[in-house]
């Protein structure tokens, strides 16, 4: 497959959620530096004042070893405190798990289904810059498929509408349509050399992380909601669009067009 750039030449294909685990990397790395700077200066006052707390603990029990474990407990709570991740960057490593997992399931689609998949990828110059987590090219279709790690979320649907934590996601399912149909329109133009690709039609596909979601597949608004086993499923249909050379210059063009997202500086 054609790539883009020297780094996509040296590093090969982007891998799905990789742009998300370089930027977890790089924000972990400053903040664990951070604190540790933070906690050496702090420990010259919580440090001696542990020390005489867990000695004065122990003289006042008549039990050394109290001293000693009330010593332990205490720089255990400390260090917790000190060095607990921020929402922010657990955020991140949720969102590239989920990409990542997200990828793993479109294994069985590239295996079986004799489909192509672009991972980690971002589309410009046709307006806003579209961020594509992952691009599937088949000879049953093109799907554009967004990951979602909904663990701990209240998640709710009702016919065609979904709720997370009480959130109508109605402009979510919008911008995902909207998304395909741009994809698909630059997707058409830059493979017209090959006429039997035509018009290109790309599905949206939500595939949510979540403990339970009964009711799926489901079309939401235009968009099917799945769950990531029920990926290779659904775009397995018996229905065959496109001949493996069709699917070729879809590739091809597909390629040429989608950048990847460390490319671009985007997450």
């Amino acid at each position: 497959m054609a790539t883009i750039g020297r780094a996509a030449r040296r590093d090969g294909p982007p891998r799905a959620g990789q742009s998300l685990q370089a930027a977890y990397s790089q924000r972990y790395g400053a903040w664990i530096a951070a604190r540790r700077r933070s906690a050496a200066l702090s420990a010259l006052w919580w440090g001696p004042l542990i020390v005489a707390v867990s000695i004065a603990a122990g003289l006042s029990t008549h039990y050394p070893l109290f001293g000693v474990l009330y010593f332990v407990l205490g720089t255990a709570v400390v260090l917790d405190v000190l060095f607990r991740r921020p929402d922010a960057l657990v955020r991140v490593q949720a969102r590239a798990a989920a990409e990542s997992e997200t990828g793993k399931a479109l294994r069985a689609v590239e295996i079986r289904g004799r489909a192509m998949v672009l991972h980690d990828r971002v589309l410009t110059g046709f307006g806003e810059p579209i961020e594509v987590e992952h691009l599937v090219l088949s000879p049953r279709g093109a799907f554009l498929v967004d990951s979602k790690q909904w663990h701990d979320r209240d998640v709710r649907m009702f016919g065609a509408m979904m709720y997370v934590d009480h959130v109508d996601q109605s402009p979510m399912f919008k911008r995902l349509v909207d998304q395909s149909r741009v994809i698909g329109e630059a997707l058409t133009a830059a493979a017209a050399r090959d006429e039997e690709v035509g018009i290109v039609t790309v599905q949206p596909v939500l595939a949510v992380h979540i403990e339970k979601l009964q009711g799926t597949p489901r079309n939401m608004q235009g968009v099917t909601v799945l769950i990531p086993d029920q990926l290779a499923s659904t775009m397995r249909s018996p229905d065959v669009r496109w001949s493996a050379s069709a699917v070729n210059s879809l590739v091809l063009a597909a390629d040429r067009l989608l950048l990847s997202k460390q490319q671009t500086g985007s997450v």
